[in-house]
């Protein structure tokens, strides 16, 4: 099936490049983004990621190297709540950060205080990259202007883009594998620590949860740094998820 569905992705890219459309039309990037969310499970399915928790393992960056597990309960894009731990065994810090709309909070070492403004912005804009990693939005109505962008590479493979734009929202490009039409690559211009920085995401080695195909592999990047690497990813959709989930921890 997945053979099947990523060998549509080429046929629906090869028609709209044949097309003779505008490098920057529209429809070649709503073509695009079509044939992706076939490919990533079709709509019915993509809808389960509006509720989901995702958690990982991997190596974080921060100035040395260093082994973190992490949690994430989402009801993107406007809450979500995150559980950070990092360090070797037995020698672990914990961060927790919560965002509920215009509100959040960090919990460390006991201390939990409110969120500033503009830091708060900072997240609510990484929330907003990870609704869009999902492609659900793109199932639905939701105000995007969509161009097409050249073509790159990622991990060495050919990748098509799409540059989505949404009034007070950043801007945000996506690629997606020319083969299989999964997305690898997101791109946007960020503002890190009040610096304006490039900011790269990679998404890699798909896998089936139930039917939806999500990353099982990640890696964040700023001004070409590394700055997460997630190496085992998991994913669960639950029905509903407790508004208490999203309070002042």
């Amino acid at each position: 099936m997945c053979r099947m569905l990523a060998l549509m992705f080429t046929i629906a890219y090869s028609l709209v490049a044949a097309a003779e459309i505008p490098a920057d039309d529209a429809r070649t990037a709503k073509a695009i983004l079509d044939a992706a969310i076939t490919v990533h499970g079709g709509p019915e399915r993509l809808a389960k990621t509006d509720r989901m928790t995702r958690q990982a393992k991997g190596i974080a960056s921060f100035g040395q190297d260093l082994p973190f597990a992490d949690e994430w309960v989402l009801q993107l894009p406007e809450r979500w709540r995150w559980t950070f731990n990092i360090g070797p065994s037995g020698q672990q810090g914990r961060l927790l950060l919560v965002v509920n709309g215009d509100k959040g909070w960090q919990s460390s070492n006991g201390t939990t205080a409110e969120i500033s403004k503009e830091r708060l912005e900072e997240l609510r804009e990484e929330a907003y990259v990870m609704w869009l990693s999902t492609l659900l939005p793109f199932t639905k109505e939701n105000g995007f202007t969509l161009a097409s962008v050249a073509d790159t590479e990622v991990d060495g493979r050919p990748a098509v883009g799409v540059k989505v734009t949404h009034a007070g929202r950043p801007e945000v490009r996506l690629y997606f594998d020319r083969q299989s039409g999964l997305l690898v690559k997101i791109a946007r211009r960020a503002r890190e620590a009040n610096l304006a920085v490039e900011k790269e995401y990679l998404y890699r080695a798909h896998k089936g949860f139930e039917g939806v195909q999500l990353p099982t592999k990640y890696a964040e990047l700023a001004a070409g740094k590394k700055l997460i690497e997630a190496i085992e990813i998991s994913y669960q959709f639950p029905r509903s998820v407790d508004d208490k989930t999203f309070a002042r921890p």
